[in-house]
Formats: C-alpha cells, structure tokens, sequence
C-alpha cells in the first residue's frame, strides 16, 4: 500500500465531507431461492458441518453461489472460473444418501438448482454497472471476492458498455487511490468499513440484491453531525429509491431474508494436525523442518522455514512507498508484504538455477550432498534409535561436544541435517559432524565441494533477484496491489514462474512440519 500523501489526505476528507451513498436493489428469483435453501442446509447440519464430508461438499456449492452474489460475470463464466465438477458434485450427492440420508433430499435440490444457474449467459449485477457507466466518467468497481479481480477486469474490458470502467481492491482505497465514482458490489458489510467512512470517491452506489440484509449506516468517522450548521453537515444517505431501474427497496426485511455472513465461505483453518510431522507421529525419522504459517490473499496459505539463517524473498513498500525487494526472516514478515513463491517448476527457486550454473558437476555435488547427510543420519539412528529428528539432532549435538569438537546446539545440528542446508557455516563443525558420521578421511574434499554448490546458490540468488528487479521495473504492479496476487515469468533461465501473494495473517505458533511441505502454496478452495 502506497502512504498517503498530505494532498491525498485531503482530498479523502474532501470526498467524505460531499460523499453520497446510494444503494441500487437488484432481483435474481432463482439465485433467491438458492441462498435460503444453502443457508437453511447449513443452518440444519449444525456441528455436523464441520465434519470432512460436507466441508468438502458444500464448500464448492457455497463458492459458486457467493461468486454468483458478489461477481458481475455471467454466471456461465463464473462457474468455468470456479472450475466445479458437477460429475464430482453428483458422486458426493449420491455418497450423501448413505452418509446423512436426512439431508439428501435438501442436498440434491441444492446441487440440481445451482447446476441450472451455472448455464445462465446474464447476471443481474452487470445491467446497473452498464447503466451507471453510461451516467458517469471515471466509474471503478469494486468486490468482496479478490480472486476474481482480474477475471472481472478483463471482462470490463471486453465489454463496449463497461470498456472504461477499472476494478480497485479495498487495499488501494487504503491509499492514495481516487475514483470519481465508485460501484461496491454486494452488501457494504462485505467491505472493509473505511470503504465508506473514508472514501476516495465522492459518490459511492453500492449494487446488491434485495434479499440480501444490509444493515449498514453511516458511523460518525469522518462526518459532521446532524446538527451541525446548514452546509456543513456531510452528505451521505441511503437512497430511499435507487436510480437504476428496479423497486424502491424494503424496509421489511423478511426473516427469509439472509444475512450477509450467510454467504461469505468458510475461511480454511489450517490445522498442525493436519500439516505437522513429527507431532503427529513422534518416532518418525523423516526430514521435518520448523516453519510458521503465513496466510495469504485469496484463502491461501504457506509454511515459511523458521530456520535460523533461513529468509524469504518478498516484495515490501511499508518503507519507502515503493516497492522493494527484499529478504527477510520469518520473525520479520508482515501483513501487507508480498511473500514470493515458486508456483511453476517446483517449490525450490533457487536450487535448479545453481544446477544449471553448477553444469556438468551438478550431478556429482548433490550426490556428495546427498551421502554425507545420509550418512550421519544412518549413524546417529545406529547409534541412538529410530527417534525423531529433532532428537537424533540433540543426541549428535551432545555426542559432538562430549567429545570437544563443536560448541554447536541442537538446532544447528537439525539444520545440517536437512536438506535445505548445504554445509554448516564453520569449517570446524563440518569437520566434527564427518568425524561422527565416520567420513573424517573426506571432510577437506567434501568441505570444498560443498564450497561450490554454496557459491552457485548465491549466484543464482543474485540472478533471480535481477530478473525480478527487470521485471518489477518493466510491469505495471498495480494488479499487484488491486488482486494481492501477481506472476512473474523469469523466462528461460529455471527459475520457472514466481509468484506474489500479499500477507494477510502470520500465526505466532512454530510448526514442525514435512520439510517438503514448506513453501508449498495451500489453496483452500481446492
């Protein structure tokens, strides 16, 4: 997010000081009835929702009936991009009848109703944006649902009645970004309350459905008070009778009426028993590696390495307004930054690069790497038992400073054990963790091969930090900053393609998880 400027700050106080929000009530009769039935489901299930069977069941209905509710797409497109199954949906239908054969009926008619709508070429939300583009200059939209941003622009784009209009995020209306007028899709309690109270547009029109409650009113931040004297009280009100087309709205709301949190899907809950490894299974000797859970835009999320040492690669503005790059430690990652990741080619970015620097002694140098790791893993379990890493780790570490030949901790030892490290950073304590492993004889030539695997990281490191500055010089970032996503394509040179995700949460809680399962992205709509 950009910093506001003190001609920004001004110009928001401005538009909050003129602002009028106008609300527009659009009918869809079928899409009515499938919210209530969706809502009436869940509300039945109870605790039973939670189980694995209808998270996963009713979590791909749920999305496609609020990106119906919250997308100005032809349903028929949004459901391509919601990439539902309905083979798969008809099988966990079927599967409902002898697992909870008392909401099968209710499950079946869900499904079969939602399938109907998928086919649907319209939406009723596209009609008032059209109808407010053709009113007014400068019109940008926005959406609860962020992955869809670009899906949304792209079609603006295609589309000649709605060509100049642009999709913003709640994260730029943070900043310095202004609109002349501004289309909220959905209910205002879908959005970010400062959305409202301090607006970067002097007219907002909020586009919803009518069954939908919306209780919102204007709070006191930013506003006068209604007593304030003649031309000074702000502007701001709930149109008693919308401008586009339509009926005048209700004021009583029916109790099959839903709520607006009715709708919005599940967050996912990314659980330690789910993820972790040696947790869950305390005498397993597989490679685990301490991580901390980062959430990121989009209900994703990923384990970032909580490695001493150990450092991600992101994209930060919080300094300067601009955007850097940078790496920084797990303990150093905030919301708002962009975490990098490899989304093609693999998880590891740096790894394939510095085997192609390394050539025709690649294969040769991660086989030594490979056999000194596994070699001092096999002693210790010979030694010590099929125990934990982390306690082959503490046991080594004792072992080594019995002996008198390292001061190193047990964490430092874990490191060495696995695969992310290449050496230790003392030639002393690659010395003594050969000499437990029974390969002192090696320890000098290993030490040296070792050396160039380490210096072909770092080239790579400093090549992809390059294309990337390249790129980020050369692209517009503003989807960066309107969808909290980005991909960045380094071409031919096996970096494969990274991409950025904007940090929204980090769990305090250290996980001890698969080391192959760090910077692997999680996606919790699949």
């Amino acid at each position: 997010m950009i910093p506001l400027s003190i001609g920004s700050a001004t110009a928001v106080y401005g538009d909050a000081s003129r602002c009028e929000i106008q609300r527009h009530l659009v009918e869809h009769t079928a899409l009515a009835d499938v919210s209530r039935s969706l809502r009436a489901l869940v509300q039945s299930l109870g605790e039973e929702a939670e189980d694995d069977y209808w998270r996963n069941t009713l979590g791909t209905l749920r999305r496609l009936a609020f990106t119906f509710c919250s997308t100005p797409l032809p349903f028929a497109h949004a459901t391509a991009l919601v990439g539902i199954d309905w083979n798969k949906v008809g099988r966990q239908v079927r599967l409902c009848q002898q697992l909870f054969p008392d909401a099968h009926e209710a499950l079946a008619s869900l499904a079969h109703k939602l399938e109907q709508l998928s086919a649907d070429t319209s939406s009723p939300l596209i009609a008032p944006l059209e109808e407010l583009h053709r009113q007014v200059a400068g019109l940008c939209v926005i959406m609860r649902n962020p992955r869809m941003n670009q899906a949304v622009a792209d079609f603006l784009t295609k589309n000649a009645a709605l060509r100049n209009a642009r999709v913003v995020s709640a994260t730029q209306l943070r900043g310095a970004h202004a609109c002349d007028v501004l289309a909220v899709i959905g209910p205002c309690g879908w959005h970010p309350e400062y959305v409202f109270s301090a607006p970067r547009a002097p007219a907002i029109h909020v586009i919803s459905f009518r069954w939908i409650r919306d209780p919102w009113k204007p709070g006191p931040i930013l506003l006068h008070g209604s007593d304030a004297p003649g031309g000074k009280h702000c502007n701001h009100r709930i149109g008693a009778i919308p401008k586009i087309g339509g009926e005048s709205p209700r004021n009583d709301l029916s109790s099959a009426d839903v709520t607006p949190q009715d709708l919005v899907p599940p967050a996912t809950a990314y659980s330690r028993n789910k993820y972790s490894g040696s947790d869950s299974d305390p005498e397993s000797s597989a490679e685990t590696a301490p991580a901390r859970l980062c959430h990121l835009s989009g209900n994703r999320a990923v384990f970032v390495a909580a490695d001493d040492g150990t450092t991600s690669l992101i994209i930060d503005t919080s300094e300067t307004g601009r955007f850097a790059l940078t790496r920084a430690h797990a303990d150093e990652l905030e919301p708002g930054q962009y975490l990098l990741l490899r989304t093609s080619g693999g998880g590891d970015f740096i790894a394939p690069l510095a085997d192609r620097i390394l050539g025709v002694t690649a294969v040769q140098r991660r086989s030594e790497q490979a056999e000194w790791k596994d070699r001092l893993v096999s002693k210790a379990i010979q030694q010590f038992g099929a125990v934990s890493r982390r306690e082959l780790a503490s046991q080594i570490c004792s072992s080594l400073q019995a002996s008198g030949l390292s001061q190193a901790r047990p964490e430092n030892v874990h490191y060495w054990m696995s695969s992310k490290c290449i050496r230790p950073r003392k030639e002393e304590d690659f010395a003594a963790t050969l000499a437990f492993a029974g390969m002192e004889t090696r320890a000098r030539e290993l030490w040296a091969a070792m050396g160039e695997i380490s210096r072909a990281h770092k080239r790579a490191g400093q090549l992809i930090r390059r294309m990337l500055l390249q790129k980020i010089s050369e692209t517009s970032l503003e989807p960066l900053e309107r969808d909290g996503e980005m991909v960045f394509d380094l071409g031919d040179h096996d970096g494969g393609t990274l991409s950025a995700f904007q940090i929204t949460a980090i769990q305090a809680e250290e996980f001890e998880i698969p080391a192959d399962r760090v910077g692997v992205l999680l996606d919790g709509e699949e």
